[in-house]
C-alpha cells in the first residue's frame, strides 16, 4: 500500500512538473497611454465565442502611466489567445461612451487588430504561444 501511494505521489509531481514545462509566460505591452489616470485592464481570451467582451481566461489591471504600461500573464499552456485592454481612467469598471456609441476611454487589441463599427474577431487579434514565452505590443488609441 506505501509503495503504491507513493508512486501515485511521484506520478502527480512529474505531471505538474511537465506541465509548468510547458507552460509559458506573455509579456503584453501597451504604448499610448495618454495619462497616469486610471488603470489600464488586460484581458485574456482563448475562446473566440468570449472575445472580446465575453467571460475572459485571465484579466489584470495596472495602474496607468504616462506612455507605456505593461503586464505579464504567466504559466499558460501553448495555444492560441487574443488581448483585449482598456483604459478605465475613471476607475468606474466600465468602458465609457459617447455620442453614437464612440468610446471616451482609451482602448486597444492584440495585433493592433481594428475597429471598423464593430469590435475585431478573435481571429484579427489571435497570436499563438508555444512553450516559450513571449512578448506583445499593441497601441492604445483614444
Amino acid at each position: 500500500m506505501l509503495k503504491w501511494l507513493f508512486t501515485l505521489c511521484a506520478a502527480v509531481v512529474m505531471a505538474v512538473i511537465a506541465m509548468q514545462a510547458n507552460a509559458a509566460d506573455l509579456i503584453v505591452a501597451v504604448e499610448g497611454v495618454r495619462n497616469g489616470e486610471g488603470d489600464i485592464r488586460f484581458a485574456l481570451y482563448d475562446q473566440s465565442k468570449e472575445f472580446p467582451t465575453g467571460e475572459k481566461l485571465k484579466g489584470q489591471e495596472e495602474n496607468a502611466k504616462t506612455g507605456a504600461v505593461q503586464t505579464i500573464f504567466k504559466n499558460l499552456a501553448p495555444g492560441t489567445y487574443a488581448v483585449a485592454v482598456h483604459h478605465d481612467e475613471n476607475r468606474d469598471d466600465k468602458m465609457n461612451l459617447g455620442l453614437f456609441v464612440f468610446p471616451l476611454e482609451g482602448y486597444g487589441f492584440s495585433n493592433n487588430a481594428r475597429v471598423v463599427f464593430v469590435p475585431p474577431t478573435f481571429d484579427a487579434a489571435a497570436f499563438t504561444i508555444g512553450a516559450r514565452s513571449m512578448a506583445i505590443s499593441l497601441t492604445m488609441v483614444y
